[in-house]
């Protein structure tokens, strides 16, 4: 970075150091100085502004002028997004335990509101149809796989959470119908979009994809693609709201076949609760127990 090289100074000779300096305390000015203009205000030479110039690696002043203002737009446009962060470096509990409910429902409503709901639908039709559903995802996004693994699991259904490709274990179900989600919260994760061609060249699987904006690549191997908003947060807030955009969508599907299955699954909680003794630890009396733990 320019301003960074010009703020240390390294191997500056004194009169450099004050053409630095003075590019430094007035960087809305320089842009538009000549360099005559600044070796007067510096106090120096034009030949030391043309030698700094070139000793920070430049063709000369022309482009340092250039690369300055390029600079600057990069720093103000940093500084506006800064701005619109909700969490920064003067928040206190007080603000942030209000500040995050509000950016769970903003990521919830934005996500509602970007929904298909043909798209959702004939997703679901062939939840409906599927024998196994696997979901694949990388870093937190495994995490999230995992969790929509195991709810999808308590209505029967056979669940997965990957993080890569298996290449054995898809042509070994080759024939088993089967849903498969990939989940990046910027649409671009390249291993997602690897797993992505993969599973659509040599499988049969239905292929949908739970993705961030930047999903051009990814979506040419989806059958379907539900895009989920991302902030592109400088202070990693976007994980909190592409997560919670992410889960919000399993949790519908789930919900939906939840709601197709409702009197099977209602039945196999009563069967559920009629152990649940044995799966609190409730069994026995407290002598047998004592006598266990023997």
């Amino acid at each position: 970075m320019l301003i960074e090289k010009l703020e240390q100074g390294i191997n500056f000779t004194n009169h450099e150091k004050e053409v630095a300096q003075y590019i430094l305390e007035n960087l809305d000015k320089v842009p538009g100085m000549s360099s005559t203009e600044l070796a007067k205000y510096s106090f120096t030479s034009k030949a030391t502004v043309v030698r700094l110039s070139q000793k920070l690696g430049l063709s000369g002043y022309q482009e340092l002028r250039l690369k300055l203002v390029e600079e600057m737009n990069q720093k103000n446009r940093l500084s506006q997004m800064l701005k619109s962060e909700p969490i920064h470096d003067k928040s206190t509990y007080t603000e942030i335990i209000h500040t995050l409910p509000i950016l769970y429902d903003k990521a919830i409503t934005n996500t509602r509101i970007s929904l298909n709901k043909n798209s959702m639908n004939k997703i679901k039709h062939m939840l409906l149809r599927t024998e196994c559903i696997d979901i694949y995802g990388a870093g937190i996004s495994y995490i999230l796989a995992q969790s929509a693994a195991f709810k999808f699991a308590t209505l029967g259904i056979e669940s997965s959470a990957y993080e890569s490709i298996n290449g054995h274990y898809l042509a070994a179900r080759k024939n088993k119908k089967t849903v498969t989600f990939l989940i990046s919260f910027t649409g671009a994760n390249r291993t997602m979009i690897r797993a992505a061609k993969y599973l659509k060249k040599a499988t049969n699987n239905y292929i949908v994809g739970i993705v961030g904006p930047h999903n051009e690549v990814i979506q040419k191997w989806c059958h379907e693609i539900v895009e989920i908003p991302n902030r592109d947060s400088l202070v990693s807030l976007d994980v909190i709201t592409s997560f919670l955009a992410a889960t919000y969508v399993m949790d519908i599907f789930f919900s939906l076949l939840l709601s197709e299955h409702y009197n099977e699954h209602a039945k196999s909680s009563l069967e559920m609760l009629l152990h649940s003794n044995l799966l609190l630890d409730k069994t026995g009396t407290d002598k047998e127990r004592e006598d266990e733990s023997f």
